[in-house]
């Protein structure tokens, strides 16, 4: 997928590229937790960075993608998806009801949410095209679109 293409004369903010937006998103993100400059993320905002972030890794691929690999290895190691885990049986869909339920109930500071955030980008799309859970990283890929280019 390409958040930006190169001929995007059109967009909003010109070539960016997938990779130029990932890297872009996590000096934000890494200086905005530190919150040592001008500009401090609180929680939901680390969490909603740390999101698009993830949502850039995976357009961008290479280097980007270790991230989301790192993911996926947790998720398998857990036994989810997989059939019979050290959980039982544990499916997508539960890791990501448990992703949501995490955001909403636990005592999060923002380097917390960040990485929460970011787990939940790269397992929310994993659920499938035609779930509910697919829906926010598809939303962020279009936004991105509309301004890198498509």
């Amino acid at each position: 997928m390409y958040l930006a293409a190169p001929d995007s004369g059109s967009a909003a903010l010109g070539f960016l590229g997938s990779g130029g937006l990932a890297l872009c998103l996590t000096v934000l993100l890494v200086f905005g937790v530190i919150g040592k400059g001008r500009y401090k993320l609180t929680t939901g905002k680390a969490g909603f960075v740390a999101f698009l972030a993830g949502t850039a890794y995976t357009a961008a691929g290479k280097i980007w993608s270790h991230a989301e690999g790192v993911v996926q290895q947790g998720w398998t190691g857990l036994g989810v998806g997989g059939g019979e885990g050290p959980f039982g049986v544990v499916g997508i869909a539960a890791a990501c009801l448990l992703l949501v339920i995490l955001m909403m109930v636990a005592p999060l500071n923002p380097v917390r949410a960040s990485s929460l955030c970011m787990v939940a980008a790269f397992t929310w799309p994993s659920a499938g095209d035609g779930s509910i859970w697919a829906v926010p990283g598809q939303f962020v890929a279009a936004g991105f679109m509309m301004l890198g280019g498509a």
